[in-house]
């Protein structure tokens, strides 16, 4: 199966650059230290000196310094009281139907490392059998990293990815963009159709979550065509268990 390869990567690294280099000291004649004249230049604001109009401003302009810009990253909040009780509503759903079905709903990754699975940040969501309707068992990898995770299902001419993030730029850069990542209901759905396939992105639980499809055949292939296929796999989503908000789980 031929794919393209793509890096998966979060947008929250952070480069800090420390200066080591102190300010040099002036001597006068005497040897006496005197100060640098380009600290001199900058004295020091005493907010008792100003009147209320220049308080207000210097208060504005050191607010304004704090608010990230659209460009930084910043970290959402989860709700992690919904999340809990979605897993203990399919917690109870699983219990009232194991007699009768006692089969595995979703598939569970080979590589589960219970421990790093606790320690994701995010809560991390997983298509069922139905919905991704394979005829054999897929190969199920999943990669927590903190602050987002990637689950990659691979089977039958098709690739299917689930990436969540909780890093997100404090606002849309511009209007244009604020209507197209809006997407419809309550939780943002949105399908579009890609070179390799189809992609669907949506919020859940506060934070990003998105669904990526790619097929052999992306221009034949029903499931990359139309959204059908994609839209049964986002209704499908449900906790992994063992995750962050389930039982088991922090």
């Amino acid at each position: 199966m031929t794919r393209r390869s793509r890096w998966m990567a979060s947008a929250a690294a952070l480069l800090l650059v420390t200066s080591a280099s102190p300010a040099q000291e002036r001597t006068g004649p005497a040897g006496t230290p005197q100060p640098d004249p380009a600290q001199a230049a900058r004295p020091e604001i005493n907010p008792a000196q100003l009147n209320a109009a220049n308080l207000q401003r210097l208060q504005a302009a050191q607010a304004q310094q704090r608010t990230a810009t659209p460009s930084e990253p910043v970290v959402v909040e989860v709700n992690w009281d919904q999340a809990r009780n979605d897993a203990r509503r399919s917690a109870a759903a699983d219990q009232n139907f194991t007699a009768v079905r006692q089969t595995r709903t979703f598939p569970v990754p080979r590589n589960l490392d219970r421990e790093r699975l606790a320690q994701t940040e995010v809560p991390i969501l997983v298509p069922t059998y139905a919905a991704l309707g394979f005829s054999s068992e897929p190969v199920v990898l999943l990669f927590p990293r903190g602050d987002f995770y990637t689950l990659s299902i691979t089977g039958e001419d098709v690739l299917v990815e689930v990436f969540c993030t909780r890093i997100a730029h404090s606002q849309p850069s511009d209007p244009l963009t604020a209507r197209r990542i809006r997407g419809a209901g309550p939780e943002g759905y949105r399908s579009e159709q890609t070179e390799y396939g189809r992609e669907i992105s949506f919020t859940r639980y506060g934070v990003a979550y998105s669904i990526t499809i790619e097929c052999d055949q992306p221009g034949a292939d029903p499931r990359c065509v139309a959204p059908a296929y994609g839209q049964g796999l986002y209704q499908s989503l449900q906790l992994l268990p063992g995750s962050r908000g389930t039982p088991g789980g922090q």
